[in-house]
């Protein structure tokens, strides 16, 4: 009898659908050129007693164009197009190039990677492994590089089918970042 369900499939197809790998993840991210999502951003800092929250909305425009539009508690802007970064906040407008900043760069590079459905790049910076299914997936990124892993553990990106709906940075000196992500929409 329970080989018969098993194989009738009483629970369905996707039940026992073979796990996700990263190609198949990043093709599926691969297929969305442009998102538009809101998110709230729980910043728990060591030096801190109460974490910092964030919220607004986030950009994307493949292959490398990302805007962050902070909303709560201040109004704060920062766009990021290939290299060039502009950020906008209260006092005033900087600009400056991602190289000049390695580690950000490869942080930056995680998430833009991760949304361009790049597997080259993260494997550039990152030891990759996926678990789940398309249903709800996990893509957990440890650093390789040497300058990057100095200051960040690990990222945990979780999301379903095409959208990434979480994004958690754990820190070496024990900081932590979760950012929820509520997708608006996307093409």
């Amino acid at each position: 009898m329970i080989a018969a369900i098993a194989a009738g499939g009483v629970f369905g197809g996707a039940a026992f659908a073979q796990a996700l790998d990263a190609n198949e993840l990043l093709a599926t991210l691969a297929r969305v050129a442009r998102s538009t999502a809101t998110f709230e951003e729980t910043r728990t800092m060591a030096a801190l007693t109460t974490p910092i929250v964030r919220r607004g909305t986030l950009r994307y425009a493949r292959p490398d164009q990302l805007e962050m539009v902070v909303t709560s508690p201040a109004p704060e802007r920062i766009e990021i197009n290939g290299d060039n970064v502009t950020m906008e906040s209260r006092s005033g407008v900087r600009r400056v190039r991602l190289t000049q900043f390695p580690a950000a760069a490869v942080w930056v590079e995680s998430v833009r990677a991760t949304l361009a459905g790049d597997q080259q790049a993260l494997q550039r910076y990152f030891r990759v492994r996926v678990t789940g299914r398309m249903a709800a997936w996990t893509l957990e990124l440890t650093p390789f590089d040497n300058e990057l892993a100095d200051v960040v553990s690990r990222i945990v990106i979780t999301g379903t089918q095409d959208l990434v709906n979480r994004i958690e940075i754990e820190e070496r000196s024990g900081d932590r970042s979760v950012m929820v992500i509520s997708a608006n929409d996307r093409r």
